[in-house]
């Protein structure tokens, strides 16, 4: 699953994708994404971007 690392805490990463879900994953399972993966975290930002109601108008 693609995702931004966040923090490092000794041998794990916090990692978070667009939507806010975080997680740890082992510092040694983590690689590079490939182009495809780049796009699709891309595209989830922008889906989450949409559906976001803008600052002064959240519930």
């Amino acid at each position: 699953m693609p995702g931004i690392i966040r923090s490092f805490t000794g041998s794990a990463v916090c990692l978070v994708r667009p939507s806010g879900h975080t997680w740890q994953a082992a510092l040694i399972s983590v690689r590079p994404a490939t182009e495809r993966e780049r796009t699709q975290l891309a595209a989830l930002a922008e889906l989450h971007r949409r559906q976001r109601p803008p600052a002064g108008r959240r519930v």
